[in-house]
């Protein structure tokens, strides 16, 4: 996996310059592993590891919605739910969940977080 291209994808999708990127790096290196450990295989041909760097970046992209959400209406920690009236929210929740369903070769998406407790 190329981070560099997973950094790209994600500061595509959240509409990111490079001056903004720096400090959510952390970030998108939690979702790459987080992704990585849900592979359901270890030996992955070019195309497989472009389509995992999209899934990083858009597992990201999740995540950095979540914590960018200005108008939070809802928070339960016992079974991880937040909600939001922000379309950023839904917009990276749906382009997971669509690229996550097509993807399903590649990962276990059943068990991702937000996506159902384990």
């Amino acid at each position: 996996m190329n981070i560099a291209n997973v950094t790209s994808r994600f500061a595509l999708v959240a509409n990111l310059d490079n001056s903004e990127i720096y400090k959510w790096r952390i970030l998108i290196g939690d979702a790459c592993n987080y992704v990585y450990s849900h592979l359901k295989k270890r030996a992955l041909n070019k195309n497989d590891k472009r389509r995992v760097e999209v899934l990083c970046a858009l597992y990201a992209y999740r995540l950095y919605s979540l914590y960018k959400a200005e108008n939070i209406t809802s928070f339960t920690a016992g079974d991880v739910r937040i909600e939001s009236s922000g379309d950023e929210i839904k917009k990276a929740n749906d382009l997971w969940n669509e690229y996550a369903g097509k993807w399903r070769d590649l990962i276990d998406s059943e068990n991702f977080l937000f996506g159902r407790v384990i």
